[in-house]
């Protein structure tokens, strides 16, 4: 059960912090963490962790120097010491004729609350509970079951000396199964803000279900191959065109969509960052305290816009969109809460209109190959199918691909109706970006070479 350091007291953390701070501004940002953990092995349980941290990080201004200082001792003394060796490096730090200055308070709009309290009192027993079903299920099944049960709590407060205050505490639960069978596995997630309505049952049905399916994988060749991608893999996909899909992206000249808003990019899929979204992880602010706006990135497969942290937004005299990570200089901003938009088919349906094709679990180990051309590259895992005459005809080994996402949209053949919330794991030592997605069709995508499992 996890108690809120609650608005009040990180308020004081933040004014304690500004008010020792020496310069000609400053931000303080106090993200605090209490995560439970019981993960399980072979169908029992082996670790129950829980573990609360709370974090300064401090950036003081000198004229065009900037500096920040990051701790987690949030006594008197800690904050006085951060202050000041955020202050000192300020004045050593080498000017930045880039730098606009930090951004002014802006009202804030009011969003959806992503704090769950039944979530934040969940305890070990309940999380055991969901563990046991997890197993029972793969169990009963013959399968061999692996993955975890957690609730996250999170605190986020930021105040700057030109007025910025914004505070909001959030929740989420996940449950992940790896159904595990002689000769093949497969693999569900389902996250919920509150964990009592956390969906354990179909976690563990659409794993072992998959899984008693994806025994005995047969060699199917590579190529290119029409696909149906569930939520999983679909996911990747908008994490990384959605990492590319901002200021400081098309800035550095490392952008799909350089020269072409108002274009074509992608087929027919609309891509928005919604902060405001109740059923996804909504925060009506940024890391700089900034108000976030709700931005259509793509829509109907043209590109319509990018979105903007302040800096960004200051050197390129664009709007800032509220878009801001923590203070960094590799990325600066991103779209945090994303959604593609459904369309009308049902999972089922989409794999009904395929004649041919590969039905695709989820990605793994994806890497870069070439930003500007978004290709991709990695491998399937945890459920590769082979689909014949609109059925899931037999399990196929995994692939290697290698492919450029942005094209592979660009055969968008159905969108699902439904939608899963995925959440990528801490970024910045926080849970900041939530996805919303739904299974793909799409008529090409590029496999290069089969696993030998």
């Amino acid at each position: 059960m996890t108690e809120l350091f609650g608005e009040r007291e990180l308020r004081a953390i933040c004014d304690k912090a500004l008010k020792a701070s020496e310069g000609d501004g400053a931000e303080a940002v106090v993200v605090t963490r209490s995560a439970a953990l019981t993960r399980f092995a072979n169908a029992a349980i082996h670790q129950n962790v829980v573990s609360r941290e709370a974090e300064l990080r401090l950036r003081v201004v000198r004229g065009t120097r900037v500096a920040t200082v990051t701790t987690d001792r949030l006594d008197d003394e800690g904050i006085r010491r951060a202050a000041k060796d955020a202050s000192d490096l300020a004045q050593l730090t080498p000017e930045n004729p880039t730098f606009g200055g930090l951004p002014s308070d802006r009202a804030l709009l009011p969003a959806p609350s992503a704090y769950v309290e039944r979530t934040a009192q969940a305890t070990p027993m309940d999380r055991a509970r969901a563990a046991k079903q997890l197993c029972d299920a793969a169990r009963a099944a013959a399968l061999t079951a692996a993955g975890y049960v957690s609730t996250n709590v999170q605190e986020l407060a930021i105040a700057s000396s030109l007025g910025v205050w914004a505070y909001a505490p959030a929740t989420t639960s996940d449950a992940e199964l790896a159904a595990i069978g002689d000769a093949g596995s497969a693999f569900a997630q389902r996250i919920a803000l509150d964990f009592g309505a956390l969906d354990v049952a179909g976690c563990a049905r659409e794993a072992v279900e998959k899984a008693k399916a994806a025994q005995r994988p047969r060699d199917l060749a590579p190529g290119a191959h029409e696909v149906v991608l569930e939520p999983y893999a679909v996911r990747d996909i908008v994490s990384f065109l959605g990492g590319q899909l901002t200021g400081n992206s098309v800035e550095e000249g490392r952008s799909f969509v350089i020269g072409k808003l108002g274009t074509k990019v992608t087929g027919d899929i609309t891509l928005v960052d919604d902060p405001f979204d109740p059923n996804g992880l909504p925060r009506a602010f940024d890391l700089e305290g900034q108000p976030s706006e709700r931005v259509t990135l793509i829509e109907h497969g043209i590109a319509r816009a990018v979105v903007y942290d302040s800096g960004t937004a200051y050197r390129t005299k664009q709007r800032n969109t509220g878009h801001a990570l923590p203070a960094n200089p590799s990325q600066p901003a991103a779209p945090m809460h994303l959604r593609l938009e459904p369309g009308d088919r049902t999972r089922e349906q989409l794999i009904r209109d395929t004649k041919r094709g590969v039905l695709v679990t989820r990605f793994w180990y994806t890497r870069w190959v070439h930003q500007l051309r978004t290709i991709v590259t990695g491998m399937t895992r945890d459920g590769t199918f082979a689909i014949v005459d609109g059925e899931i005809a037999y399990p196929v080994k995994n692939f290697r691909f290698t492919q450029s996402y942005h094209d592979a949209l660009g055969g968008t053949l159905g969108i699902g109706s439904d939608l899963a919330l995925l959440v990528p794991g801490e970024q910045f030592g926080l849970q900041v970006s939530s996805y919303r997605v739904p299974a793909l069709r799409l008529a090409s995508f590029n496999f290069t070479g089969a696993t030998q499992y």
